[in-house]
């Protein structure tokens, strides 16, 4: 390949890896902050309760909503770890290592951290749920628990993910045997 080739190549991972960070750093905002100020405000609690999990009876005290934001954190701070992976394997990507092991294994752990939140959402919403219901009388409280497309896919792309993260881990490898013979 021609060296303009691999400078323009570069350069547009450099430009890419600029966006994504810039998107990371807003979703963990965004992810972060989106639970406290949603858990705080019981009408809006009320409103996604009865639309979203059909909810007709629910305690919106505030022992119940602490309960709520307790259960959302759960998946929000895996969302978090998984920004933070792809925040810093996208780094790695702006700095030029490319075939190396630190991206590797920040691929791997985002691979990770999207597995864990395929399981960390769905029992996110079932403890809040549980939290919003618990304090009904016995027999009008709600256990629910659901699984989505949504969870199947990260599920998915975090085992791809992983998969891509050994490919890449043993690109490096023999990267750094080449080198060796040079």
């Amino acid at each position: 390949m021609p060296d303009s080739f691999s400078a323009d190549g570069l350069r547009r991972i450099r430009r890419l890896a600029w966006i994504v960070r810039l998107l990371c750093l807003l979703g963990v905002v965004v992810i972060g902050t989106l639970p406290f100020i949603f858990w705080a405000d019981a009408v809006w609690v009320a409103e996604v309760a009865a639309r979203t999990w059909s909810l007709s009876k629910m305690q919106l005290d505030l022992g119940a909503r602490l309960g709520g934001l307790a259960a959302s954190l759960l998946p929000a701070s895996v969302s978090v770890f998984a920004l933070w992976q792809m925040w810093s394997l996208f780094g790695c990507f702006a700095q030029g290592e490319l075939l190396a092991r630190r991206p590797a294994q920040h691929l791997r752990r985002l691979g990770l951290g999207l597995c864990a939140l395929a399981a960390a959402q769905p029992l996110g919403h079932t403890l809040a749920i549980l939290a919003l219901t618990w304090g009904n009388p016995v027999g009008e409280r709600q256990l629910w628990f659901g699984l989505s497309s949504d969870h199947y896919l990260a599920l998915l792309f975090g085992l791809l993910l992983l998969a891509l993260a050994q490919v890449l881990h043993e690109a490096a490898r023999v990267a750094d045997e080449n080198a060796e013979f040079i």
